[in-house]
């Protein structure tokens, strides 16, 4: 339930059928008012750009602590927040009327571990409806608390759970209203910052549970229901690279491309930057094509598998497992490579940044005489600079070469794949 708090038996694991009225009337009051009655309030009086200003702030502030907060920060444990960030999102994610942080984590988590399932709240095989709002209005679903503990040592995130009720109002409806008020703009701020903003943003987060688990690319799970959406992440804040977010949970990031549209991650880093937030978790590159490359290898083997009767496919699949294979090993050898120059360049920017040191404190007589063996060991020290630099150029060369190496066996693992699923 969207709206207020209903009490679950704990012994019941699957969902009920019920209609839930509250859901039902909130959605329709929110729904009808901020379309019918933001298009005749345009007519009538026209928009100002206040009302304009509050909507988009509202907007982007709700949704983005849905996306950053709620799931990411709480539900995933992506990165670490100062307290300042976390009780923005719980002020905000309140306002967004999406559940309280405590039990919208607690299906999320629930959602990932049993997707596809009974246990799985927005269950995309129970049709489109239900995964988009269906699940909301018409069924009562058990909130199970148990995969939440770790949420439970916070106050406020408890105070914003027990207290549900009284933060959505104030936060979501009374102060917009208010600020429209003090403009002159309080039935525009109801209509737009409120009634508005909400369809939009609960409409756009549903879309992750149904648009992204129906439509779109397997990109790194082909067996997953949960799919890559461009479209989606437009109107997600990054959210919709749902293939990727289901495969790696636990990263901060959806999209993890330059093009890839996920303000989210962005913010993220920008809150690191500025000391608000830290332990950003990422999955490396290499994990990353890894997992392409396995997708796309399962998917050639299934048209495979689908094609036996036809003399050719046998040969051919033990060919394409032969040379996926070699590319695993080429993929590891580079990653081996890259991870030995990246220790041998940490090791010779310490190497550095000691033998610097020791020579300013040095000039500066900052040290005594009895401190000369110590500086004789920094010089000696600095002395393998040299040593080290070299042993970073062989790195960096193995590397360039594991690399080369990679991207000519993944080449002609694509041209002979094309060639032979022609005529397959």
């Amino acid at each position: 339930m969207v709206f207020v708090g209903i009490l679950y038996n704990m012994d019941a694991i699957r969902p009920v059928k019920k209609v839930i009225w509250v859901n039902i009337i909130f959605f329709t009051v929110t729904t009808l008012f901020g379309v019918v009655g933001t298009f005749f309030y345009l007519i009538c009086f026209g928009i100002s750009i206040p009302e304009v200003l509050l909507a988009l702030f509202y907007a982007i502030a709700t949704s983005t602590s849905i996306t950053l907060g709620y799931h990411r920060l709480f539900a995933h444990n992506a990165f670490k927040a100062s307290a300042l960030v976390r009780f923005l999102v719980l002020f905000f994610g309140a306002a967004a009327f999406e559940q309280s942080a405590f039990r919208w984590v607690s299906q999320h988590r629930e959602h990932h571990q049993f997707v596809d399932t009974d246990r799985d709240p927005y269950n995309i095989k129970k049709g489109f409806f239900y995964a988009h709002i269906g699940w909301l209005i018409f069924w009562e679903h058990p909130t199970h608390y148990e995969n939440v503990t770790d949420l439970h040592k916070s106050r406020l995130i408890m105070h914003q759970h027990r207290h549900y009720m009284i933060w959505s109002v104030v936060t979501g409806i009374l102060i917009p209203v208010l600020i429209g008020a003090l403009t002159g703009h309080m039935l525009g701020a109801f209509l737009l910052a409120v009634c508005t903003r909400l369809t939009l943003v609960y409409h756009a987060t549903f879309c992750i549970n149904s648009v992204c688990h129906m439509f779109g690319k397997a990109t790194y799970d082909i067996y997953s229901s949960a799919k890559d959406h461009w479209l989606a992440a437009l109107i997600t804040n990054g959210e919709g690279y749902h293939n990727y977010h289901h495969h790696f949970p636990g990263d901060y990031r959806n999209g993890v491309r330059w093009y890839q549209w996920d303000p989210t991650k962005w913010i993220i880093a920008l809150l690191a930057h500025l000391g608000l937030a830290r332990d950003l978790k990422r999955v490396s590159g290499f994990r990353i094509v890894a997992a392409q490359l396995a997708a796309e290898n399962q998917r050639i083997e299934d048209i495979l598998l689908a094609s036996m009767e036809n003399p050719g496919a046998l040969t051919f699949r033990d060919m394409l497992q032969s040379q996926y294979e070699r590319l695993k090993q080429t993929l590891s050898a580079w990653e081996h490579s890259a991870r030995e120059y990246q220790a041998i360049l940490r090791q010779n920017m310490a190497a550095r940044a000691e033998a610097k040191i020791a020579k300013i404190e040095r000039s500066a007589g900052l040290m005594e005489r009895s401190a000369e063996a110590k500086i004789a060991k920094i010089e000696r020290s600095a002395g393998t600079t040299t040593v080290l630099t070299e042993a970073r150029r062989q790195a960096a060369l193995k590397s360039l070469a594991a690399r080369r190496q990679f991207q000519e066996t993944l080449a002609e693992w694509k041209s002979v794949t094309r060639a032979q699923l022609q005529t397959v």
